[in-house]
């Protein structure tokens, strides 16, 4: 059974982190205000009819409609569970890591590096916090890190 404009209006106004935004013909937009990326409409063009689409840019292009989803027929999981993929991906930078992504690095004597996301750069960060080198991609900062003996743990 398809869920009514209602239904699934109740569905996207639950998510606090999704702000509603009138649009024409009495459809609304659902923009997520702390997108990482310019794009920031997670659900286009809820309609009265019911039908909506959802960001969904992570996935193939076909399968897609200009990188969103219909959720015509869908029933609320299948919805809640799109919402929150949405809500994932824009969440990450155009580098597809979210600010502040983290990774430890550990040498033979068990020694620790902490590999961070610094949008845009990657930065090497030691125990105490202090910073060990700065670079501009993730393949750079882990050339450093196995040059300096590590692998990730």
């Amino acid at each position: 059974m398809t869920l009514s404009f209602e239904e699934k209006k109740a569905i996207f106004d639950s998510y606090k982190e999704l702000e509603s935004v009138p649009v024409s013909m009495n459809r609304l937009n659902y923009h997520f205000k702390d997108s990482a990326v310019a794009k920031k409409i997670a659900v286009r063009f809820l309609h009265p009819n019911g039908n909506a689409f959802v960001y969904a840019a992570y996935l193939p292009k076909e399968e897609t409609k200009k990188g969103y989803i219909s959720v015509l027929d869908e029933d609320e999981a299948t919805i809640r569970q799109y919402v929150d993929q949405a809500i994932e991906h824009l969440k990450k930078t155009e580098d597809g890591y979210e600010e502040g992504y983290s990774e430890l690095w550990f040498d033979v004597r068990g020694e620790a590096l902490r590999l961070r996301y610094e949008n845009p750069l990657w930065a090497v960060v030691i125990s105490t916090g202090q910073v060990e080198g700065v670079f501009k991609t993730k393949e750079a900062a882990e050339g450093y890190l196995m040059d300096e003996g590590f692998q990730e743990g």
